[in-house]
């Protein structure tokens, strides 16, 4: 009867450690899945941003010198310097994103 209850008792422990095997392992998916998603949503926001950045500053300006160039006779001089602003705005915005994208892994 003892050795009865013994291999009862050992059998319970056995189901009670995988049990709680299978759990460890559901939250450690779990978990994992959490982070992925978080790393998934802060890629979306940086491209967004990365999109209405370039959208909202640089383009916009080109879309203002080709309307200008149509439309009136442009200095060369003064379309160059355009240009190098536009240029200029654009390493900015990329220097912008690479900083604050950095700084969000750390």
């Amino acid at each position: 009867m003892d050795r009865v209850l013994m291999v009862q008792g050992l059998i319970v422990l056995v189901t009670v450690g995988i049990i709680l095997y299978i759990l460890y392992l559901y939250l450690h998916l779990w978990h994992q899945k959490y982070l992925l998603s978080q790393q998934l949503q802060l890629q979306q926001d940086l491209m967004e941003k990365t999109f209405a950045s370039i959208h909202n500053g640089p383009v916009q300006t080109l879309g203002f010198l080709i309307r200008e160039v149509e439309i009136h006779q442009v200095n060369q001089q003064e379309l160059l310097e355009y240009l190098r602003g536009v240029y200029q705005n654009i390493l900015v915005d990329v220097e912008n994103l690479n900083l604050s994208n950095s700084t969000k892994h750390r």
